[in-house]
């Protein structure tokens, strides 16, 4: 692949991002950390990308359940997620008061939760997609 305008301002910005980290990694432990668990959730995300896709399921004939709306099952799931993202501040400074990496962990987790159900409820309309039908 040709490298064009936009890889190389991608790659440069990357080094002078991972540069100011590691500088601001070794003068305080409290980034350390903050980098450390970055790098862990993007090792874990990288990792998602060798999952083998979903296999189409087989369509059902004759099923006695009527389809349930597409738009009411992401209002529900887009409700829980928000309802559960209100309450992630309070936990975090809770476990902030006890132990600073505890509370950024927690928030870093619940973030990538937010990310992974989405992701997930992706691959499964994805894999259900001539059930509508």
């Amino acid at each position: 692949m040709k490298p064009n305008i936009f890889s190389i301002i991608l790659n440069v910005g990357t080094a002078i991002v991972v540069a100011a980290l590691a500088y601001a990694s070794f003068k305080s432990a409290t980034v350390a950390w903050s980098v450390g668990i970055c790098v862990a959730i993007g090792v874990v995300v990288y990792a998602f990308r060798f999952l083998p896709e979903p296999k189409k399921a087989a369509a059902r004939e004759g099923s006695s359940l009527s389809p349930r709306s597409p738009a009411a099952q992401a209002a529900v799931v887009v409700a829980v997620i928000f309802g559960l993202m209100l309450v992630v501040p309070t936990v975090v400074l809770w476990l902030g008061r006890y132990s600073p990496e505890l509370g950024a962990l927690v928030g870093g987790i619940a973030l990538m939760a937010l990310f992974l159900i989405l992701w997930l409820r992706s691959r499964y309309q994805r894999s259900h997609e001539g059930d509508e039908g």
